[in-house]
């Protein structure tokens, strides 16, 4: 009995302590961060922390795997940085263009 109780008092623990530090790490990214281009004529849209949230969880999901950190695992010298998406070919410094390679990649 009292081990039955010891583990539900952890398992309140822990998800107590989760919710707390989950949301003491969230990160708040101001409006001109969340600016992004929208397609190759330079029109720009605002997202929401949400969609910043599936953003990132999107990307890890498909991109995670060879970009960890940043960098391009088969060549370091290729940034995800929009100078460096800009650069690439086909372009990828856009939404419109990351969707399409998404679909398409080359």
């Amino acid at each position: 009995m009292i081990k039955k109780y010891l583990s539900i008092s952890v398992l309140t623990i822990l998800c107590i302590f989760n919710t707390f530090v989950d949301n003491s790490f969230a990160i708040d990214l101001d409006e001109a961060t969340r600016t992004v281009t929208v397609d190759g004529s330079g029109a720009t849209t605002v997202l929401s922390p949400e969609q910043v949230k599936r953003g990132k969880r999107l990307f890890n999901a498909t991109c995670g795997s060879c970009h960890v950190g940043g960098i391009t695992k088969t060549n370091p010298n290729v940034g995800l940085d929009p100078e460096g998406l800009k650069l690439a070919t086909p372009r990828r410094d856009n939404i419109a263009a990351l969707v399409d390679y998404m679909k398409n990649p080359t």
